[in-house]
């Protein structure tokens, strides 16, 4: 059989074995992309999707209120978390973390649903939402992303840490941290119903209206008709 006969008979496989992968990527087999490593499925309670790389799940300590509703996995490779949330209101927190200086977000749309994208940094035992690190030792700076998507007054968040010394960040959407592993997560997600999440009322111990008082409040300040100085 001669080269040529043999690269027609080569192809011809080939596409037998691609039509044959159905609904799964041709670039997919047995979670492995062939141009760029492992992946890994995950589904949980409220979402599914696919982690870039080698992810296993966390132990999560939970209540009666959170049990089902958050969820955490690692990649330990490359040294990045993601803790997953499903909180009705749970935007609230994002608002005041914007209160105590994190970003505005940025707004991006995965398969129609609009997501916001937070950054900033921490270090070690310190409040996430610090833009600003302190020390001289980058290597311990932790590089934080916080994806966020509302749907019906529920919020469906991912937050991201990783360590600037194992994977590439400049914090903004096209460095290698969010590019290669957070973006075709996110890309990734399909979310399920929600209609039993916890309140965010009811994990702060706030009554609906005390829940209310303080939501109408936060707004205010966003809107510019409250003056959070001014008693």
């Amino acid at each position: 059989m001669n080269s040529k006969k043999t690269a027609i008979i080569a192809i011809a496989v080939l596409a037998i074995v691609i039509s044959s992968l159905g609904a799964v990527s041709a670039f997919e087999l047995f979670g492995m992309d062939l141009f760029g490593g492992p992946t890994t499925d995950f589904d949980n309670k409220f979402m599914s999707g696919t982690f870039t790389g080698d992810v296993t799940q966390n132990n999560v300590s939970e209540d009666n209120l959170t049990k089902g509703w958050t969820d955490s996995y690692e990649d330990k490779e490359h040294n990045i978390t993601y803790n997953m949330s499903c909180v009705k209101d749970g935007d609230f927190i994002t608002d005041v973390y914007q209160l105590q200086g994190l970003g505005a977000p940025e707004i991006r749309n995965y398969n129609g649903q609009p997501w916001k994208i937070f950054y900033s940094q921490a270090v070690p035992n310190s409040n996430v939402t610090d833009n600003k690190t302190s020390g001289n030792d980058t290597n311990n700076t932790i590089n934080v992303y916080i994806c966020e998507a509302d749907i019906n007054g529920t919020a469906y968040t991912i937050n991201i840490m990783a360590y600037e010394n194992k994977t590439e960040c400049d914090g903004t959407l096209f460095c290698p941290l969010y590019k290669d592993y957070i973006g075709p997560l996110v890309e990734s997600i399909q979310f399920k119903d929600a209609k039993k999440a916890p309140k965010m009322a009811d994990l702060m111990g706030m009554s609906d209206e005390e829940f209310k008082f303080n939501r109408e409040y936060l707004d205010g300040i966003f809107n510019g008709t409250i003056d959070p100085t001014q008693g």
